[in-house]
């Protein structure tokens, strides 16, 4: 292998952890697709197998050590191969078990979905977005809430996409989460989550408040997301100051806690690939 091929090989995996760490690409789904097929490509395009395997597993989850999926992929990958075009198959492999799970936990979710209802939903998942689209292609019609997330705003992200697809939407900022209850009284509150133990999930921040709305107002809430986002522990990521007041006056401490956790007692049950789970206790991947 020639330099420039080396080189090139080192560049395209970067980039991809570049990319995933600058949340260029985020969302736990396009995370694990993203991070898994450049981790399968740049180990399948080398000469040593294992000393490529462990580069590559560590550029990758460096850039998101918060996101389970993205590392059961890769464990995925290195379970299962053994030369290194392997790398490459049980990579693109991995993409199609989660996109045949994508459409399970669409099928699963839309069914929850009656018409006139008042759903909620904070950030953007896109397992809660395909949930939307399939009850929309089913007939129905439902008003669909959203907060806006921030400090990084990605409820303006699914309200567009719902709003493309002709999806009825109303928009609000997260600070009148608990008035929302009283003026759009909720039928049915879905999520996403990066990450689910046994005892709880892991989903950006605001995510446990709206759960105990749900629990105080006896609203069914669930979380949307396969079981291979399964951890016996995760990691709770802080994010940069900068995302939340650039250019801060100096000696302005700031916390940005970008998720928080959420007890299995406040929902309902996992929307999963496996079906509509109480708790999930292992990683089916």
């Amino acid at each position: 292998m020639s330099f420039e091929d080396i080189a090139s090989r080192i560049k395209k995996l970067e980039n991809t952890a570049v990319k995933i760490k600058k949340l260029q690409i985020q969302g736990s789904t396009a995370i694990a697709k993203s991070g898994v097929l450049a981790f399968g490509e740049y180990v399948g395009s080398g000469t040593n197998m294992r000393k490529d395997a462990v580069y590559a597993k560590t550029k990758i989850m460096s850039a998101r050590p918060t996101e389970p999926m993205l590392k059961n992929a890769i464990d995925y990958v290195i379970r299962k191969s053994k030369t290194g075009k392997d790398y490459i198959n049980y990579s693109n492999e991995f993409i199609k078990i989660k996109e045949k799970s994508e459409k399970i936990i669409a099928e699963k979710g839309a069914a929850l979905i009656k018409n006139g209802m008042n759903i909620f939903t904070h950030c953007h998942s896109s397992s809660v977005i395909r949930i939307f689209k399939k009850a929309k292609e089913q007939g129905k019609k439902f008003n669909v809430v959203c907060f806006e997330t921030r400090p990084l705003y990605q409820g303006r992200i699914t309200a567009k996409e719902l709003l493309d697809v002709g999806i009825h939407v109303t928009f609000t900022i997260d600070s009148a989460m608990v008035e929302a209850f009283e003026v759009y009284p909720p039928d049915l509150v879905l999520v996403g989550c990066d990450a689910i133990t046994k005892t709880f999930f892991v989903n950006k921040i605001g995510t446990d408040t709206l759960a105990n709305m749900c629990k105080k107002n006896n609203v069914p809430m669930y979380a949307a997301g396969e079981t291979f986002k399964y951890r016996d522990s995760v990691i709770i990521e802080n994010r940069s100051v900068e995302e939340v007041w650039p250019n801060a006056p100096k000696k302005l401490e700031i916390w940005n806690p970008a998720f928080d956790t959420t007890s299995n007692k406040l929902i309902k049950g996992y929307i999963t690939e496996r079906g509509i789970l109480r708790s999930v206790s292992c990683s089916k991947l």
